[in-house]
């Protein structure tokens, strides 16, 4: 996952491995290259979630899943 620093935000190192888990699965699941620039906007995304109030991981991941549906709908 792409180290940023996020103003104001603490993770615990099992918030940040929850995080982790979610971002390398979406990345395995959409083909991305993890360091690529469309990886840093989902790693962005993740943690804008996570934020939310999406802490299980599997909440996380279908809300990750959700958002990024939608916005691929939005895009054709």
């Amino acid at each position: 996952m792409p180290r940023r620093r996020f103003n104001g935000t603490c993770f615990s190192p099992h918030d940040l491995a929850i995080c982790e888990r979610v971002f390398d699965q979406v990345c395995a699941d959409e083909h991305l290259d993890p360091l690529g620039p469309d990886a840093e906007i989902l790693a962005e995304m993740v943690v804008a979630i996570f934020r939310n109030a999406h802490t299980s991981e599997r909440d996380l991941l279908e809300a990750v899943r959700s958002r990024r549906n939608k916005v691929a709908g939005t895009a054709h």
